[in-house]
């Protein structure tokens, strides 16, 4: 049987080149998203109308109706904002972020609770940045990818998923995207880390090349035209 990959945020830059490397290596991957992948072999919509908790069930009953079990879950979902606690308006602009990060994360987690296969690879994304120090100028972004680093740490315990699978968080730096482009049109792009080379990586994981250890946080850093994790 095909192994099966379950990919939050599977219509972004980082998610379309996740489900296009899985697909590439005959995965079945179904896709988690506000907008349908088409690469994907199926995909779970989220109604941005109606709150998560009340899509809960639906969810449960497509993820289900998929596969069984995933033999790995990857949480790419997310996003950047600029924000300082001087804001004004620094509580809606956490709210935004929190919700397109973290709680993207948490309800990942939550689904490889139910269905994140034995020696399965439960992967999420935090950020280099926050994990080695203050990001003063992005309040929001920094408290919720910190959250999910503190996610991690719990899933990491594998109390609620199989004893035998891997939780591992990786640390993207500036992921060269049309929208980073956008933002810093004077930017170095010769570091930038490429969607695909990151997917490549993560993909290598699941298959079981070079799996990282339980609980393991992999900063990323882009040399030589490779991914290369620096273990923290």
């Amino acid at each position: 049987m095909k192994k099966t990959a379950l990919i939050i945020g599977g219509n972004g830059h980082l998610g379309k080149a996740m489900v296009s490397q899985f697909v590439s290596k005959s995965w079945r991957v179904l896709s988690v998203d506000l907008n349908a992948n088409e690469e994907a072999h199926d995909n779970l919509l989220i109604k941005t109308e109606t709150k998560v908790q009340d899509q809960i069930q639906d969810i449960y009953h497509q993820t289900k109706s998929f596969s069984s079990s995933y033999n790995s879950i990857v949480c790419v979902a997310g996003g950047f904002q600029m924000a300082s606690i001087t804001d004004t308006d620094v509580l809606q602009k956490y709210a935004e972020i929190d919700k397109s990060c973290f709680q993207s994360a948490l309800l990942t987690g939550h689904l490889a609770t139910k269905y994140l296969a034995p020696e399965g690879l439960l992967v999420f994304t935090g950020a280099a940045a926050v994990f080695q120090g203050p990001v003063n100028f992005a309040y929001g972004y920094a408290m919720s990818k910190a959250a999910t680093h503190a996610l991690a740490l719990q899933m990491a315990e594998r109390t609620e998923i199989p004893e035998s699978s891997t939780v591992c968080t990786i640390l993207p730096q500036i992921i060269d995207t049309p929208d980073n482009r956008d933002a810093m049109p004077d930017g170095d792009t010769s570091e930038w880390q490429p969607p695909q080379k990151i997917a490549q990586l993560v993909c290598g994981w699941s298959n079981g090349d070079n799996r990282p250890e339980n609980g393991s946080f992999a900063k990323l850093v882009y040399s030589n035209s490779c991914i290369v994790p620096e273990f923290l």
